[in-house]
């Protein structure tokens, strides 16, 4: 854009030096025809840009499952019923017998006796030596100082300078850019489950059977008893009384009969409920454990490893190069000139008197007490007891076990078994293929188109 403008202005130029100088001299072609003047306007440029995003649809696969069904069927199995019978036995058992014997020993005594010894200590002997040192000691003097400083004055004063402003351009370029392409392709994946199954176990165990015996008891309970009484009552009864009745129509005198009520005194026998006490023998079944060991067989879950396989989709990206036109904004300097103001610091010497505090040292002899101490040699006379060993008999008592064979009897019980037949019910777990159709939400990817619109500024001729 810029060489542009500079051709623009030299046509102008040359143009104008041509029209000039038509009053002497005839041009011997006619002259260029300058381009049209040229604008910038914004306006907005809707662009699609992809877009990826991840869905899931459903889909329907046909699957088998192991049903469990459960019966119950009887079972016939022996069982050992354990019982105790007393047997009589004899064994010959070794009892120990301790009797007392005398031995003799030889034996070391120790006796001490004190001894008088001599030997060389130190002992300790401190006293007092005078000792001069000398010391620094601080003190401060005044004294006065001159210094010259540079004291600042400020004053305007008016500046002109020449500013470069950068106007913006704009041009239009072509660029290319790298976008990644989704590519989804179905991949076999080995992956490993555990499939249960069953073993069949056998296990023992010591149950708690019940044995009911009939016990005799006693009970007192109280029981009514209806007892006949009779009583005087008072009833209300109906009485037939005769009475004239007049015809209101006729006039006539009727003979009739009127119930008339009555109370009557009556004998009646009542049931009166009286308690009593009567005691009653009766049979009650009490039921007692005993222990028994049985044998039964259990299915215990069990589960092996099976390598399956499935397709499962993979997106992968592959890179491809797009051209697409941008507006570059373009630079272009101008040169002004400002005038300013700006604060100008001229600095004046200045004298200043001042005082200061130097400090200074003076050596001062002191004198002090320090305790010496040295020792001396001095002979000491201490005892001891030295031991001194003798050889002596000595006679001891000591207890001596011997084994006599004694013959013993007692009572043992043997515990034997004798085989029973029992019938119990037993659930068998069995399982059957059952086909089933499921649904399952897989992912896939989409790419969609999305508008975007952008404001540039474009030229306009």
């Amino acid at each position: 854009m810029r060489h542009f403008l500079l051709m623009c202005v030299a046509a102008l130029g040359f143009g104008s030096g041509v029209t000039a100088g038509s009053a002497s001299a005839c041009w011997p072609f006619p002259l260029p025809c300058l381009p049209p003047p040229t604008h910038f306007e914004e306006r907005t440029i809707t662009y699609y840009r992809p877009e990826f995003r991840r869905e899931y649809r459903e889909v329907q696969h046909k699957v088998c499952r192991e049903v469990p069904e459960t019966l119950e069927e009887e079972v016939q199995e022996t069982v050992q019923v354990p019982y105790w019978r007393e047997e009589q036995r004899q064994p010959t058992v070794m009892v120990p017998v301790t009797r007392q014997e005398t031995r003799q020993r030889t034996v070391v005594r120790t006796e001490w006796r004190e001894e008088q010894r001599q030997r060389v200590v130190r002992v300790p002997e401190t006293r007092l030596i005078e000792r001069h040192y000398t010391v620094c000691v601080p003190s401060w003097r005044d004294e006065q100082r001159q210094e010259t400083v540079m004291v600042p004055e400020t004053h305007e004063e008016t500046r002109q300078r020449t500013v470069t402003v950068y106007r913006t351009g704009w041009r239009e370029e072509q660029r290319q850019r790298v976008v990644r392409v989704p590519e989804t392709r179905l991949v076999e994946r080995h992956y490993t489950v555990c499939v249960p199954g069953w073993r069949e176990e056998q296990r023992q165990e010591t149950v708690m059977v019940p044995v009911v015996r009939e016990e005799t008891r006693q009970r007192t309970f109280i029981r009514p008893r209806m007892v006949a009484e009779e009583v005087a009552q008072q009833v209300v009864c109906l009485k037939s009384l005769a009475v004239s009745i007049c015809d209101p129509c006729l006039g006539m005198i009727e003979s009739g009969c009127q119930l008339v009520p009555e109370v009557r005194t009556v004998m009646a026998t009542i049931y009166r409920c009286l308690p009593e006490e009567w005691t009653e023998s009766y049979q009650v079944p009490v039921c007692t454990y005993r222990p028994e060991i049985r044998t039964y067989t259990v299915r215990i879950p069990t589960t092996h490893e099976e390598v399956r396989t499935e397709k499962v989709p993979i997106t992968t990206y592959r890179e491809e190069t797009q051209t697409y036109t941008v507006c570059v904004p373009e630079r272009v300097p101008e040169e002004l000139v400002e005038t300013y103001t700006v604060q100008v610091q001229t600095p004046r010497p200045e004298t200043r008197t001042y005082t200061v505090r130097i400090p200074t040292t003076r050596e001062e002899v002191r004198t002090e007490q320090v305790p010496v101490t040295t020792y001396r040699e001095q002979m000491e006379t201490y005892s001891v007891r030295v031991p001194v060993p003798r050889e002596e008999v000595e006679t001891y008592t000591v207890p001596v076990s011997e084994l006599c064979p004694r013959t013993q009897t007692y009572t043992v019980r043997v515990r034997e078994c004798r085989p029973e037949v029992r019938t119990r019910r037993v659930p068998i777990t069995t399982y059957r293929t059952q086909s089933e159709v499921i649904t399952e939400k897989v992912p896939y990817t989409t790419c969609t188109l999305v508008p975007c619109e952008v404001r540039v500024c474009m030229p306009v001729w």
